[in-house]
Formats: C-alpha cells, sequence, structure tokens
C-alpha cells in the first residue's frame, strides 16, 4: 500500500468515525466525563492522518504511539455505546 492509499484510507476512517461520534455526542445523554472525553477521542483520530509520513516509516516509538492511541480511542468509545445502551 502507498502512502497516498493509506492516507485516503485513514482520511475516510477518520472522517466516518468522526461524524459518527460527533452524532453519539450530539444526541447522547453521556456523564460529564465522558463529555469532556469525546472531543479529544475525535482529535485523536486525526492524529494518524497528520502524522501518516511517520507511520510509514516504520520506527517502533511511533507504531507504538499510534497502536496506545487508537487502544484508548477504542475503549472510549466502547464505554461511550456502552453507557447510551444502558440509559
Amino acid at each position: 500500500m502507498t502512502l497516498s492509499q493509506a492516507r485516503r484510507n485513514q482520511l475516510v476512517i477518520a472522517a466516518i468515525s468522526s461524524a459518527l461520534l460527533t452524532t453519539l455526542w450530539a444526541i447522547g445523554d453521556l456523564p460529564g466525563s465522558m463529555n469532556t472525553a469525546l472531543p479529544f477521542v475525535i482529535a485523536a483520530l486525526w492524529i494518524p492522518v497528520f502524522l501518516s509520513r511517520k507511520q510509514r516509516d516504520g520506527g517502533v516509538l511511533w507504531n507504538s504511539l499510534f497502536g496506545i492511541l487508537g487502544i484508548a480511542v477504542v475503549s472510549v468509545v466502547v464505554r461511550v455505546v456502552w453507557l447510551i445502551g444502558r440509559g
């Protein structure tokens, strides 16, 4: 996969995910901590898009950062969906 294909895929994923999370944020009845966390999660979705060249270089530090960022985003999204489903 070339850099432009990877960047395009990341742009599409970030755009769709941001739209869905913004919708959840707007219509969900969430506690204050989740309302505070969602803007940071939405911003975190765009970090790999802007740093795709660093990700492509394959440095261990950068890949670890993107992996930890992905785990954090997924955990917050799962928690938000669980809270909405419970209420």
